[in-house]
């Protein structure tokens, strides 16, 4: 991701990423986490709160952009997600800001009127990326949303949050083999800073240490 916003820097665009993903697996903390890590980065980003549907992911969004220091772009309860997604790319078109992070509406994978939307926003917004944010400990849950949205929208990559809750790392597995993307990030904790960028070496320790562990102890 970042390669990317190198790459659209230097042809004085932004990096438009949108975020897609059920309610209450931590997308909009994710979208702060993000944020704060690209600003100490030396980047500026700004958030689209794309979310309309409820006036409290408004809320929550912006509280998390005031949190790190981003600007957000948002509209009024029940506008046109796409038309904020919008707003926030050509915010950062005039202002020279190098990222852009779209939050969109969370409800169940199987409403039609939600991927309607999410294609509407799509459309609109032109991302470079479609990340799909899934809870790592809801495991099978998980991979169905992600091949749900990635037979609707075209995901891109994933990130994975409460990854440090997960021990074995089974969902991230599961997930990238299923729909064949790439893993990005994992949300480790609580705070802004707990976010990292996937490291499959260190995956697989997660994966083998307690197994040798084990073995250790049975010799």
């Amino acid at each position: 991701m970042t390669e990317m916003i190198e790459e659209k820097k230097a042809k004085g665009e932004p990096l438009v990423v949108m975020f897609v993903g059920i309610n209450g697996t931590g997308k909009t903390t994710t979208i702060g986490k993000l944020a704060n890590y690209y600003l100490k980065k030396g980047y500026e980003p700004v958030i689209a709160a794309s979310d309309t549907f409820r006036a409290g992911a408004i809320e929550q969004v912006t509280h998390h952009a005031d949190n790190v220091g981003v600007k957000i772009i948002k509209h009024q309860k029940g506008s046109d997600p796409a038309a904020v997604a919008y707003d926030a790319v050509e915010h950062a078109k005039a202002k020279g800001k190098e990222l852009v992070l779209i939050d969109t509406a969370g409800r169940m994978q199987t409403n039609t009127n939600l991927m309607d939307e999410m294609k509407k926003i799509k459309r609109v917004s032109k991302p470079d990326l479609v990340v799909f944010v899934g809870d790592a400990l809801t495991g099978n849950d998980a991979t169905e949303q992600a091949v749900k949205f990635n037979e609707a929208i075209d995901v891109d990559g994933v990130i994975l949050t409460k990854a440090d809750a997960d021990s074995k790392g089974g969902a991230s597995l599961s997930i990238g083999y299923v729909i064949q993307k790439p893993i990005l990030f994992l949300g480790m904790g609580q705070g802004y800073d707990d976010i990292k960028e996937y490291d499959a070496d260190w995956m697989l320790n997660q994966l083998f240490s307690d197994d040798e562990e084990e073995m250790e102890v049975k010799e």
